[in-house]
């Protein structure tokens, strides 16, 4: 898709994270479409690695995962966009022109972006009890159910049950994800 652009020169393309670095050094390209599913590393792990050596190089995530906890990490390593494969060949090289116009400006795809945009506004609205926000510092800290109903003298049933309303309210399925939206959103 991009190649069909005379505004684009694609120069390479890795399909491991250890063929990637070495063309890296190789090539010193301006921008990296960087799929989250590679063999080895993935593409998370990878921009995490790739950032201290390559600092001027533009990283986008590319990838049919859309899940929320990828787009909170790459949001936290501070990629320069991420986008679904689903995006239409323009909209994808206007966002790449983008980047490369605004590099301090991240471009996310309209459904990745829906999700953002979803999540700021689930953060606005939720409001957790005292003992669901006691709970979640409990999870924060990496206790279990059962530990945190030790601690706090509940029963496990009651525990998973506040750690139910807790991911309801939030509008995750995980754990992890419970507590990406909760660091996030400054809940803790």
């Amino acid at each position: 898709m991009l190649e069909r652009n005379p505004q684009f020169s694609v120069i390479g393309e890795a399909d491991s994270g250890h063929e990637l670095a070495g063309l890296l050094q190789l090539k010193a390209p301006d921008l990296l479409l960087l799929d989250i599913n590679l063999p080895g590393k993935n593409g998370l792990q990878l921009l995490e690695e790739l950032q201290p050596h390559f600092p001027d190089l533009k990283i986008v995530l590319f990838s049919a995962h859309s899940d929320l906890q990828y787009i909170r990490k790459a949001q936290s390593l501070n990629a320069h966009g991420f986008l679904s494969k689903t995006i239409t060949e323009s909209a994808l090289q206007e966002a790449l022109l983008h980047i490369m116009q605004h590099p301090d400006q991240p471009v996310y795809s309209s459904d990745i972006g829906q999700k953002i945009t979803e999540t700021r506004e689930q953060g606005k609205d939720t409001t957790f009890t005292a003992r669901e926000q006691e709970i979640l510092v409990q999870l924060a800290q990496g206790f279990s159910n059962q530990e945190i109903a030790r601690q706090l003298c509940l029963s496990v049933k009651t525990v998973d049950t506040h750690v139910a309303n807790l991911m309801k309210k939030t509008g995750v399925h995980k754990r992890t994800q419970l507590l990406s939206f909760a660091y996030e959103q400054g809940l803790l």
